[in-house]
């Protein structure tokens, strides 16, 4: 009787371990990370420094993207995210991203997926989940700003973003202005 036992407390034991089957190889957490450091050479890089050429080195030339302010359910162009990205570089300054989504949670790139309403697992690791905040000043007003950040970027082979689906509130920062404005 006691050998039954403990099989059957292995067997729950090892049933309650999380998923089963799913299999990520060294390959995919290498083309993960790739991407994911791509954003921050790239991305975070080009904007940090203000230099347009290199934030935009990280986007393909066929580019769809859906701006925070999209919601036509159409794809915007490289060109429409190269001059919404000089805006902001002509508005603000002094940019810092700080990675997660708060104290309890500091991760801050995710990739692949465990439930989907379609159905299915996957460890694709070139559909790149970014949390985190922008802290950055007007530079007009010197009015400090906070954003909080969410993205998410499909790459392609060539180690380029194909996909960029970007959700803020770029209507916070004019409040944030007015509030500093009035204080």
């Amino acid at each position: 009787m006691k050998k039954y036992f403990l099989i059957y407390i292995t067997m729950v034991l090892a049933s309650c371990g999380g998923p089963q089957g799913i299999i990520v190889s060294e390959a995919e957490k290498e083309t993960f990370k790739k991407n994911y450091e791509a954003f921050e050479k790239y991305h975070l890089g080009g904007i940090y420094a203000e230099d347009i050429d290199l934030f935009l080195e990280l986007y393909s030339d066929s580019l769809k993207w859906s701006g925070p302010n999209n919601y036509s359910g159409t794809y915007q162009t490289k060109a429409e995210l190269t001059a919404a990205a000089t805006g902001y570089f002509n508005q603000f300054e002094e940019f810092k991203f700080e990675p997660g989504v708060g104290p309890d949670n500091p991760g801050s790139y995710w990739g692949g997926s465990l439930y989907s309403d379609m159905g299915g697992e996957t460890t694709d690791p070139n559909v790149v989940r970014i949390y985190g905040l922008w802290s950055f000043k007007h530079s007009e007003t010197g009015a400090p700003l906070k954003l909080k950040f969410y993205i998410i970027q499909q790459f392609n082979e060539a180690g380029k973003v194909v996909m960029l689906n970007e959700w803020f509130d770029p209507s916070s920062i004019e409040t944030q202005i007015k509030d500093y404005l009035e204080n």
